[in-house]
């Protein structure tokens, strides 16, 4: 049985001294990581350790004594980890059982609630990265950890196949399936391996993209004569069409509070960025000062959208900043960004690599390297 005795945020945050570090702020708070004991403390730690660095708010130092800053204490056995956080007058912040039967997902887990306990952000360790590859040599959608690892091939239709998007909790993956001969949207039970048909209507269905409470799809279709953007519940059941145009509209991205959609249309002559209501209603243009604009992502605190902008040359990973109305280079022969869920990093493809930026202060990691036509990866929310 699973057992997590896990404070409140809100309680944690009662009991913190001093002001919680905001993900924007790009000093990082050092952490004092004591030496875990038990048979599998030694990996846990250094899961830990890594964790907590890749985070970009914190980094791990040598322990200080007690009282003179944040400090992490555990132990390890079989992969079970029990383990605190001491603020930096040596109270008691959290002491959390982590008992699932994986160590790293116990680590994960640990170093999420470390990070929202000191930042008031969530974590990132846990979370998962879906992506396209032709690593068997058909187009095939794999799952890996924040950090690289458990890499899974989720897919072996050896069809083509691609735009994979990840339900809240990394539960459910849709996809589009060629394998009918047309662009149909798949659903996929992660814990089951369980799928079915979404979407099959005459015409392409492609590119669905899950709401913010996992209870809706934002996709193309084409059944109506027009590709146009459409709203549809998990079943298929019921749809609602967005967009009524004779342009092609497609590639949608939810803004985090659900009510309004970004998406890609050639209205103006190349693909451009556009914004509406996810009800329907008139699309407002967002000047990006790029030629083409391509895979929009609205970022979780809605102020910034991530995409794919080209010019003449080679293709870059662009932040539009919705509040000034500009758009800056993050990252120059890169596409298709993708969000943490802690609105501060993206992954984007770069040199046949996935690779995690960090948006605050530009620094990089490699997540995935080596495998074969990398694309469009899915970050979990």
């Amino acid at each position: 049985m699973i057992f997590k005795r896990r404070l409140p945020l809100t309680l944690i945050a009662g009991l913190l001294t001093g002001p919680v570090l905001r993900a924007q702020d790009s000093a990082r708070v050092p952490v004092g990581l004591e030496e875990f004991i038990g048979g599998t403390g030694e990996s846990a730690s250094q899961l830990l350790k890594d964790d907590l660095t890749n985070s970009g708010m914190l980094s791990v130092v040598d322990s200080p004594n007690p009282g003179n800053g944040w400090l992490v204490r555990g132990s390890s056995s079989a992969g079970r980890i029990d383990g605190a956080l001491m603020d930096k007058k040596g109270n008691l912040v959290f002491n959390n059982h982590y008992d699932e039967p994986d160590l790293r997902d116990n680590a994960h887990t640990f170093a999420d609630d470390i990070a929202n306990a000191i930042t008031g952000t969530r974590g990132i360790a846990s979370t998962k990265i879906a992506f396209v590859s032709h690593r068997t040599g058909a187009p095939e959608i794999y799952l890996a950890d924040s950090d690289g690892g458990r890499i899974q091939q989720i897919t072996s239709t050896g069809r083509l196949k691609g735009s994979p998007s990840l339900g809240p909790g990394s539960i459910l993956l849709t996809y589009t399936s060629y394998a009918s001969g047309f662009a149909d949207v798949v659903l996929k039970d992660l814990r089951t391996g369980d799928e079915r048909p979404v979407l099959a209507a005459p015409g392409t269905n492609s590119g669905a993209v899950f709401s913010p409470d996992g209870t809706r799809l934002a996709l193309s279709m084409s059944f109506g004569g027009d590709t146009d953007i459409y709203v549809s519940t998990l079943s298929g059941s019921r749809c609602q069409r967005v967009t009524h145009s004779k342009s092609v509209e497609f590639s949608p991205s939810w803004s985090p509070d659900g009510n309004r959609l970004v998406f890609c249309s050639d209205a103006t002559g190349s693909p451009q960025l556009f914004v509406a209501p996810r009800s329907g209603g008139n699309p407002e243009r967002l000047d990006t000062g790029w030629r083409s604009s391509l895979s929009p992502d609205w970022s979780p605190d809605g102020v910034h959208i991530a995409f794919t902008g080209r010019d003449k040359g080679r293709p870059g990973v662009m932040i539009h900043d919705l509040t000034s109305g500009k758009s800056r280079l993050l990252l120059n022969n890169a596409q298709d960004p993708a969000w943490a869920p802690n609105g501060r990093h993206l992954v984007v493809v770069q040199n046949d690599s996935l690779v995690i930026v960090d948006t605050v202060n530009g620094q990089r990691r490699t997540l995935v390297s080596g495998v074969p036509r990398l694309s469009e990866p899915a970050w979990s929310r």
